[in-house]
């Protein structure tokens, strides 16, 4: 039952994107957010993600990861099996993989998700308990599965939605970055 509750609620949400340009701007004061929290100033180790259009550009916050030599690791998806964090050193050395999104080379070294201080996480949702809806594949449910990492949804102001329904296996965020701020949820430790 939830599964299909989320494939409608995913349909309604996506119907609700405002657009690349607005999207751009939002994307922009969640950047500057992210990159005044202590969450990230206090952070050494970084996961992060390509965006898709219908996701917040976070790539301003990736770009300064890597000038002031930070370790950056984003997703690279190994399809059905799931992904793994690979670090890089430039922007460059990304190309084009699973779904579309760009990706680390394989051969690239692998960043254990414990190793992280902080993950920002692409969604298609978010409700106010940090609940998260994904694409559906489950991969960032299986890749947070055992870790303890401080999670940071990045959410444009049409991905909030009042609740999203849980199966046993979805993972909530430990907080949000929006337009308006970093906010913590209470299961955040």
């Amino acid at each position: 039952m939830a599964v299909s509750e989320k494939a409608a609620l995913r349909k309604t949400l996506r119907a609700l994107h405002q657009g690349r340009e607005e999207r751009d701007l939002q994307s922009l004061l969640i950047c500057r957010h992210i990159l005044d929290s202590d969450l990230y100033r206090n952070a050494r180790v970084i996961g992060g993600y390509m965006p898709l259009v219908r996701e917040a550009d976070v790539t301003p916050v990736l770009m300064d990861v890597l000038s002031t030599g930070r370790t950056l690791a984003l997703p690279l998806c190994a399809g059905a099996s799931g992904m793994t964090l690979r670090r890089i050193t430039a922007l460059d050395e990304l190309q084009t993989g699973h779904y579309g999104i760009l990706e680390p080379v394989e051969n690239t070294e692998t960043i254990p998700v414990d190793a992280l201080d902080l993950l920002l996480v692409p969604l298609e949702g978010i409700d106010p308990t940090g609940m998260r809806l994904g694409k559906g594949g489950g991969y960032y449910d299986r890749l947070l599965e055992t870790a303890e990492v401080m999670t940071l949804g990045c959410a444009l102001s049409w991905q909030w939605t009042a609740h999203i329904p849980a199966q046993r296996w979805d993972r909530p965020l430990r907080a949000c970055a929006d337009m308006n701020g970093v906010r913590l949820f209470t299961n955040s430790k």
